[in-house]
């Protein structure tokens, strides 16, 4: 997990917005992780200081002698039914208030906040979900890797089995945004290893494109079109 990571994941448990395996996760990290629970506590903190950015005002002396008029007034009454409206003498001071107004807006100011956060939180867990993927499969029509694709135009390339690249040579991913065209080149690999690809440049991937892996020199293609061997492809579907 990398540090902006586990940030996320203490900020997202303060907020109680984790659920499934990610909540078990945060709460097993609880537990086992003294980094974590100080994140968790560094948040806590960030939060709390929404609620101590105004002093604590005492109310007036004219407040409260028109509370005390209010109630006043509504204890001469206590034999009628009470009204449905407030006692306009308890709104007249609330609204001439300024330690309530104040408060009122920190209130306000709190919800937005935690409302904007929480809006961040939920886009960026959205943009962490595949839009396709697309299961490479070998020549014994074994899965040799699974490339996914994602909103913002980044595309991830995980080797599966014992996927590997011959000596002094890469392997160079395709896709074919026309099917009817020619292929392009959407990254070169050194190592299997999982790598993150770039498809900004190119269209918005479709269900059913295909993708394909071949074998080039070390620096890639020389021509801008596979030259060594495919040793896998596949076509995208629609993530779950």
């Amino acid at each position: 997990m990398t540090r902006d990571e586990h940030d996320r994941l203490a900020a997202e448990h303060v907020l109680g917005l984790l659920e499934g395996d990610e909540l078990g996760i945060a709460e097993r990290m609880m537990h086992t992780d003294a980094e974590f629970r100080a994140s968790v506590e560094q948040w806590r903190r960030r939060f709390s200081e929404w609620d101590e950015t105004a002093p604590d005002l005492p109310a007036e002396d004219a407040l409260w002698r028109r509370i005390e008029s209010g109630l006043g007034t509504m204890g001469v009454h206590a034999a009628t039914p009470a009204p449905t409206t407030s006692s306009p003498g308890l709104l007249k001071g609330l609204w001439e208030s300024l330690a309530f107004w104040r408060y009122l807006g920190m209130g306000a100011a709190m919800a937005a906040l935690l409302l904007a956060i929480a809006a961040g939180v939920l886009a960026e867990k959205a943009s962490r979900q595949p839009v396709l993927v697309a299961v490479l499969l070998t020549d014994a029509n074994r899965p040799g890797a699974v490339l996914s694709t994602f909103a913002d135009g980044r595309a991830e390339l995980v080797p599966l089995g014992d996927m590997t690249i011959p000596h002094n040579h890469s392997i160079q991913v395709w896709t074919f945004p026309d099917p009817k065209g020619a292929p392009v080149s959407v990254g070169v690999v050194h190592a299997a290893r999982t790598v993150l690809l770039n498809l900004e440049k190119l269209p918005q991937p479709q269900s059913n494109q295909l993708f394909a892996i071949s074998v080039e020199p070390l620096a890639g293609s020389p021509t801008g079109l596979p030259t060594g061997p495919v040793v896998m492809k596949g076509t995208a579907s629609t993530a779950l």
